[in-house]
């Protein structure tokens, strides 16, 4: 899941809005950002090591309490915690995850249907942001600019999607370069 993820961090945010989205994006990309960091360094590519379901709830755990050494709020460290969290069963729809580091995978492997999972993406992100805008305050539900951020970031899933499977926009350039 992409976008998803950052949908995810809105939705956490409806439960806690003192939690800033600064801390719940990255809490909520973590594993693919712990993944990218060891494979820049050098690292095996191996995403069990940062994406197995045990994995998940150790990074979720130590985010959990580190926010909560900020915080001191017990409450706004659990959605932390959870939005770390959630990027294992996001995952586990959209593509395969280990249950343990270099167990077996499992997962509904939505990434084989490109277009079922932009559909299933754009939904998780505009029913995260529905139930984000619901906790705004009456003045900022009336701004038509926040719809730039569902709009926004299925923009980025097609986007995404184009570029990891550059034959679906094979037509496309076609039809530019003739």
């Amino acid at each position: 899941m992409y976008a998803g993820h950052a949908g995810l961090a809105l939705y956490g945010k409806t439960f806690r809005p003192r939690v800033p989205m600064a801390v719940l994006v990255p809490v909520a990309y973590a594993p693919d950002w712990i993944q990218w960091l060891l494979t820049a360094a050098g690292g095996p590519h191996n995403p069990s090591i940062s994406h197995s379901i045990v994995s998940v709830i150790i990074g979720a755990t130590i985010a959990a309490g580190i926010y909560s050494g900020v915080s001191k709020s017990a409450a706004d460290a659990a959605i932390v915690g959870l939005t770390y969290f959630s990027h294992w069963p996001a995952d586990f729809i959209t593509g395969s995850k280990a249950i343990w580091p270099n167990g077996p995978e499992v997962g509904l492997n939505l990434y084989q249907h490109v277009t079922a999972d932009v559909i299933v993406e754009s939904i998780v992100v505009v029913l995260c942001w529905l139930a984000y805008r619901r906790s705004l305050p009456d003045p900022s539900k009336a701004k038509r600019i926040d719809w730039a951020i569902p709009v926004g970031l299925i923009a980025f899933q097609i986007g995404f999607v184009l570029i990891q499977y550059p034959a679906i926009h094979d037509p496309i350039r076609q039809i530019l370069t003739n």
